[in-house]
């Protein structure tokens, strides 16, 4: 068991409105598309801003909110699928910078089910005592790998970070965890050039492979038909129904989906929230970045039990449920 005794979250300052991509791309049939979604702006990185510098302000506000020092924290654990460099990993610059010097630092890279992964892995390491605090980020600088002049994929992304110091509690109450993937999605979405099936050479530049691309389509029901097993059998581990918490967190591609799996089970909208219409999707961040706004706004409160649900490219997803 764990309690979460602080958050965080960053926002870069470049502002890029639903009304830049109309002038850019045509506003018929955007403006459709961005109601549809519920996406009303995103946030860019500064040139000298990276996953993480990013990680790094959320990091800084959650040991802020938690009033813990750097020497406190015994495990890093970072969930990003836009790291700083492929090699090494982006933790080991962010343990640097914040002066966590004596904790473990690694990252998780399961694309936008990065974060809730990590949330799954530091409450096992938590659990197993020897560690007794983690600070867990979820860190997105998408922008960097966008073709702006990609109207399929360009208006979709945004940057920022989240984060959680979770802490042992053997009182807390119950937890559970689910992870699921389906891999036959793996060339669905993704960052193709720059690794080692396709190293950057003259080639993979000429085909921009080392951006964003969409060969195929995912089906549209693919979250709105996961999402509610998933949830159901991670509750039903520890005995309980989806009308048993008080608050749930998804990724926050869109709207509708996170409408849909809350009339599904009964619930109200005030039992979730949303963050698109002002920030956008921000992948392995927006878990964390609408918790803390959630929290932030009091729609969360010490003792409710808490849902996470989270899927990504590759087709990886993640569910947890626990004690605020």
């Amino acid at each position: 068991m764990f309690k979460i005794i602080a958050t965080g979250m960053y926002l870069p300052k470049n502002l890029k409105s639903n009304e830049d991509f109309y002038k850019k791309f045509g506003d018929d049939p955007l403006k459709k598309v961005f109601e549809r979604i519920g996406h009303g702006a995103r946030y860019y990185a500064d040139k000298d801003e990276s996953s993480a510098t990013l990680a790094i302000k959320a990091g800084e506000q959650a040991l802020k909110n938690s009033g813990l020092k750097p020497e406190d924290i015994n495990l890093l654990i970072i969930s990003t699928d836009t790291p700083s460099q492929l090699s090494p990993a982006t933790a080991a610059e962010v343990q640097h910078k914040l002066g966590i010097k004596s904790a473990g630092a690694f990252d998780v890279n399961c694309a936008c089910a990065g974060f809730v992964t990590a949330v799954d892995m530091a409450a096992k390491y938590l659990n197993g005592e020897e560690y007794k605090r983690a600070l867990v980020i979820g860190t997105y600088a998408m922008s960097k790998h966008l073709d702006h002049d990609d109207g399929n994929t360009a208006i979709l992304f945004g940057d920022g970070a989240g984060a959680f110091i979770m802490e042992y509690s053997p009182n807390q109450g119950p937890m559970a965890s689910t992870l699921k993937a389906d891999g036959s999605f793996w060339d669905f979405m993704g960052i193709y050039g720059g690794g080692s099936a396709l190293p950057v050479d003259e080639q993979v530049l000429l085909d921009r492979t080392h951006k964003v691309k969409v060969p195929k389509k995912f089906p549209a029901t693919l979250n709105t038909e996961e999402w509610p097993p998933l949830i159901e059998n991670t509750l039903a581990k520890i005995g309980l129904k989806p009308q048993d918490a008080q608050a749930y967190v998804f990724t926050q591609i869109r709207k509708p989906t996170i409408v849909e799996v809350m009339e599904k089970f009964g619930l109200p909208m005030e039992k979730t929230h949303t963050i698109m219409e002002k920030w956008g999707y921000t992948g392995s961040a927006c878990v964390p970045m609408a918790f803390h706004d959630m929290a932030a706004e009091g729609k969360v409160k010490r003792g409710d039990r808490v849902v996470l649900c989270a899927s990504g490219g590759g087709y990886s997803m993640a569910c947890t449920t626990f004690i605020y």
